[in-house]
């Protein structure tokens, strides 16, 4: 009984808050890694080998290029060790076309993130 004041709405209402912060900062520390992953596909959703991919940080007025790598055989890429809240990733592959520049808007700076979408390359015509 003389526990029961720990049932209190207030100690409850803040040891849930102090819990919910706890669990969101060790979620931060395992996943800011900077670890960006995706994959690049043509418009018949085969992917596109030697695609250059390009990471862009948004800033408040332009997007400016922070990173490029290359797709591999199955059109995977793969950044690491960005710190950016706002990223914009575009892939090139030199004479098939470019796909639309994607925003993608994240939580926390670094977070890591692989994108479900895979980036399409537009074929010039």
């Amino acid at each position: 009984m003389k526990w029961s004041f720990l049932l209190n709405r207030y100690i409850v209402t803040f040891a849930s808050i102090a819990i919910a912060a706890a669990a969101w900062n060790l979620f931060v520390v395992f996943n800011d890694d900077g670890i960006v992953a995706g994959r690049v596909v043509g418009p018949d959703n085969k992917p596109i080998e030697s695609a250059t991919v390009t990471l862009y940080q948004k800033t408040l007025y332009v997007a400016e290029p922070r990173g490029k790598t290359t797709t591999d055989a199955k059109g995977e890429f793969l950044f690491t060790g960005h710190k950016y809240y706002r990223i914009w990733l575009e892939a090139n592959r030199e004479g098939l076309g470019k796909s639309p520049k994607k925003e993608y808007r994240l939580y926390f700076k670094g977070q890591n993130m692989t994108i479900a979408e895979p980036l399409r390359i537009e074929v010039k015509k």
